[in-house]
């Protein structure tokens, strides 16, 4: 079924052991080359295969269709449903709250994995911001500098406009602008006879090449009529276009006239002697030389400009990080979500339970918090009195060891750590002060990142023996058996898909075994497939099973003995055969089943 992934590490290499073809009998594999496994898994009306084999020959997925079986598309975890659990992994759930934490998120009511793509969108959007932000800060800096360069700007221009000479150079500047502006206009266009000639010397087109034409072919000297008129007209509209050329260049000659001979021109002759006149005058003391008073006014209104870009540089940093902050509450409230949709689906599937109770401890998870900050703040060791522990002390102290509510509690750490990074809150109250050393030589980003931090939540898990609430005492005082019993009482609580379970009796009592799994697998094989290998036949006969496999193993294999289901002699039998109590105990229990039923 392709969830090898869901099992847990500890018990993986077990499973990776079993699940390989054997070189010989000492060898530990279970499986022969030419092994090959299937599922049928009916949905929605037709049936399925999902198959496996050593050598991966196989269609992974294939599909019944009139009577044959055609290889379909997909993948198997998402297309078909099953939740699969070993004793052993039922026992690693129930010391493992972590474990078990994963098994809740892949429920449809928490969907971790929807979550989890919304959470890494909100992220990187948060993270793209900060980037924004500091890039844009970085030149926010220049600010002073050009402040203090344009005051000195302004004093030398005051110096050239209280000697009387900045009308002088305020008219040369103006008149030289305007020189070149009318310059620059005229060049545009005054080429234009020039530039309609060469279009009339291109429009005619060269004579028709009469050697393909007969002369005495009455079609061929029609057709060269008709192109000689072409060739006709199209040079009428040269002698036109050369006349309209001609015009252009009167129209050069009289625009020319025109301004030089106008007050403007004068304007420009007289601005420009003033401005001689003065470079030849004795200047004030630091007015410098009069060509300098353009490159003052230039700079200025440069450094003018430069200051207004940083007035919306501030800005956009300023809606930036808002939005940084924005995104940031919508990442906590998407967190809260989590831990909410974990909290609603426990009190649902849990609220008429009488073995079990489950609580969401937010932020909980203390076995994972110290690595998971050492890994933010990038050391793997040391500075064990400033990180701290769980236990109080530290940065850890300010997550659990006041109390108080976790996400306040979570928001002091991240504070603490930024203003120390900062260098805003010193390092007296460290107790290496290289800490803060080492803080304030992370990246940017490294802080972003710890924003982003929401430690684990963990699960308080209890339970009761006796089915009585007021008897919950906390999972980890359990025996072995008591462990599994509360995990299984929450396994079989919930959901609809397939469900397969290996030797659930295993640590367990028969007092247990009666009235937790026989009892929960009686309900809940009415609304799901449940399939159950066990050597205890008492949960085959109290659990009502409605098809048997016997399996023995003969001649180094196992072989099936016989299948069907209870009503028949030959799985009767080799009930009876295995089963504590033999044939009467079957018939007493298998006969309290029916009147159980009867009686609903």
């Amino acid at each position: 079924m392709r969830r090898e992934d869901e099992l847990p590490a500890s018990l993986k290499a077990e499973f990776e052991q079993y699940g390989k073809v054997y070189r010989d009998r000492e060898d530990s594999g279970l499986l022969t080359a030419g092994t090959e496994i299937r599922a049928v898994y009916r949905k929605n009306g037709s049936r399925f295969r999902v198959q496996w084999s050593p050598t991966g020959n196989l269609d992974p997925i294939q599909q019944e269709i009139e009577g044959e079986w055609r290889r379909a598309e997909g993948e198997i975890p998402q297309r078909f449903p099953v939740r699969i659990y070993s004793q052993k992994e039922i026992f690693h759930l129930a010391k493992t709250p972590l474990a078990l934490l994963r098994v809740i998120d892949k429920v449809p009511e928490v969907d971790r994995h929807s979550w989890e793509r919304e959470r890494k969108e909100k992220e990187a959007r948060f993270l793209s911001l900060r980037a924004e932000v500091r890039k844009l800060e970085a030149g926010l800096g220049e600010e002073q500098r050009l402040l203090g360069e344009i005051d000195d700007v302004r004093r030398k221009l005051a110096i050239f406009e209280e000697s009387g000479y900045a009308d002088v150079l305020r008219s040369f500047q103006k008149r030289s602008r305007q020189r070149q502006s009318v310059k620059a206009w005229e060049e545009s266009w005054a080429d234009a006879g020039k530039r309609l000639r060469e279009v009339a010397a291109e429009l005619v087109p060269e004579s028709l090449d009469g050697t393909n034409f007969d002369s005495d072919s009455e079609a061929d000297v029609e057709l060269r009529e008709h192109a000689d008129k072409v060739s006709d007209s199209m040079d009428e509209f040269r002698k036109s276009i050369e006349l309209i050329a001609s015009k252009a260049d009167e129209v050069l000659a009289e625009w020319r006239e025109d301004r030089d001979k106008s007050s403007w021109k004068r304007s420009v002759r007289d601005a420009a002697q003033e401005y001689e006149n003065l470079k030849e005058s004795t200047m004030p003391e630091g007015a410098e030389a009069p060509a300098v008073y353009g490159q003052f006014v230039q700079r200025r209104q440069k450094i003018e400009n430069q200051l207004a870009e940083l007035k919306e540089r501030e800005k956009r940093v300023t809606g930036l990080r808002k939005k940084a902050d924005e995104c940031l509450l919508e990442l906590a409230e998407i967190r809260r979500n989590l831990t909410e949709s974990r909290r609603r689906f426990l009190q649902q599937v849990l609220s008429k339970n009488r073995y079990i109770n489950i609580r969401v401890v937010p932020y909980g998870a203390r076995e994972t918090v110290e690595a998971e900050l050492r890994d933010l703040l990038q050391r793997e060791a040391g500075f064990e009195k400033d990180i701290g522990t769980t236990d109080g002390g530290g940065l850890l102290g300010e997550l659990y060891g006041n109390g108080g509510d976790p996400e306040q509690n979570l928001a002091g750490l991240k504070d603490k750590i930024r203003k120390i990074a900062s260098g805003k809150n010193g390092s007296k109250k460290l107790g290496d002060r290289r800490f803060a050393t080492h803080l304030g030589k992370l990246p940017p980003e490294t802080i972003d990142r710890l924003d982003l931090w929401f430690p684990e939540d963990s699960l308080d898990v209890r339970y009761s023996t006796t089915g009585d609430k007021k008897d919950l005492r906390p999972i980890q005082e359990g025996s072995p058996g008591q462990k599994t019993a509360a995990i299984l009482a929450f396994l079989l609580s919930y959901g609809e898909e397939p469900l397969i379970m290996d030797q659930p009796e295993d640590d367990l009592d028969n007092h247990l075994i009666y009235d937790l799994i026989v009892t929960q697998l009686r309900d809940a094989k009415l609304h799901r497939q449940v399939v159950v290998v066990t050597h205890n036949a008492n949960i085959v006969v109290n659990g009502d099973a409605e098809m048997v496999t016997a399996l023995k193993a003969q001649g180094g294999r196992t072989q099936k003995e016989c299948c069907g289901c209870l009503q028949q002699k030959e799985v009767r039998d080799t009930v009876c055969a295995v089963m504590e109590g033999g044939k009467e105990a079957f018939e007493n229990r298998y006969r309290r089943i029916a009147l159980e039923n009867h009686d609903v």
